[in-house]
């Protein structure tokens, strides 16, 4: 979306930088900013930007939007009101196009850690005056903004590690052959996927799709050890030896992963014939559905990163 606003006029001097709002930062640790790409930092807001920033927020269709930016949640505690030098307001401030900053959105998705953007504010030179912007996907928008009102948008301290983790991804994308495996179709799907509800059953289905599709190809009715659940089983445990960090296996109580899995295709079946399961009986395994979605969007985003590392070897697992 693309919204000109009057209170968007600047005076019409050099033009400032242009930035998009990374919802979910909490500190910068060890640097004021970082570099993520050439002319592409991520930094604290300045005074002019927090503003804005905020005005963008108050406008939204959610109660009290700007709590969970200008407030601390200790756990089981109270809000707190931060001081204003430490609002939890930080951009990626860049000049010109905002193609790179697209790309970053997309490497947020496939980090382990998943920073989310909320929206990109531009400002361009119509007819003679400056005027600013704002670029933003209303479903994403409204989703991030409604978990970070209830407390479910987890804020992160970020360090040298995960700017690394950012710049790597990044480069790797840049040199990818999509040939093989198309990284950038299937980082888009991930972030169109946060479009629903965290809840819906369709956002389990599509990260699920999404791993099938990485990972497995149609399978010979007639033979019994080609099945889809089996194909997932054995091709993920061929790839946790080969990437770090591992699948988290932790929350279901010492499960084997092929049980997990098992449960977790069954699991999808169930969503899919649009049954209600239940985790009091047949799905005690997994536990609840935040277990679900989080293993199978970890999964997937694990996947897609080794297929920037291995392009060939994530397209012969697929057909093999």
């Amino acid at each position: 979306m693309f919204a000109l606003s009057a209170e968007g006029v600047r005076a019409p001097d050099e033009l400032p930088d242009n930035y998009a709002f990374v919802a979910n930062v909490s500190r910068l640790v060890g640097a004021a900013r970082f570099a993520l790409a050439p002319g592409h930092h991520l930094r604290r807001a300045n005074a002019t930007e927090a503003a804005e920033i905020r005005a963008i927020l108050q406008r939204q269709p959610s109660p009290v939007i700007t709590v969970p930016w200008e407030h601390s949640r200790p756990v089981g505690g109270p809000s707190q009101p931060l001081p204003e030098a430490e609002w939890r307001y930080f951009v990626v401030g860049f000049r010109g196009s905002n193609d790179t900053v697209a790309e970053i959105e997309e490497v947020f998705g496939l980090t382990t850690f998943e920073l989310k953007i909320a929206f990109t504010v531009v400002t361009q030179m119509i007819g003679g005056r400056p005027c600013s912007g704002v670029l933003s996907h209303p479903s994403r928008l409204f989703q991030l903004l409604e978990a970070a009102v209830w407390g479910r948008l987890p804020f992160l301290d970020i360090t040298e590690s995960e700017v690394a983790q950012i710049a790597e991804i990044l480069g790797k994308l840049g040199q990818h052959d999509h040939s093989l495996v198309d990284v950038k179709r299937l980082a888009r799907q991930l972030l169109d996927l946060e479009a629903l509800p965290p809840t819906s059953p369709l956002r389990f289905l599509g990260y699920f799709a999404t791993l099938e599709s990485l990972l497995t190809h149609r399978p010979n009715q007639s033979d019994p050890y080609d099945s889809i659940t089996r194909q997932v089983k054995k091709k993920l445990a061929l790839l946790d030896h080969r990437w770090q960090p591992n699948i988290d296996y932790g929350p279901f109580a010492g499960a084997r992963p092929d049980t997990i899995w098992a449960k977790m295709y069954e699991y999808r079946s169930s969503l899919a014939h649009g049954d209600a399961p239940s985790f009091e009986n047949e799905f005690q395994t997994l536990g609840n559905h935040d277990n679900a979605v989080t293993l199978v969007r970890q999964t997937v985003k694990a996947v897609i990163r080794q297929a920037l590392v291995e392009p060939r070897l994530i397209a012969d697992l697929r057909d093999c």
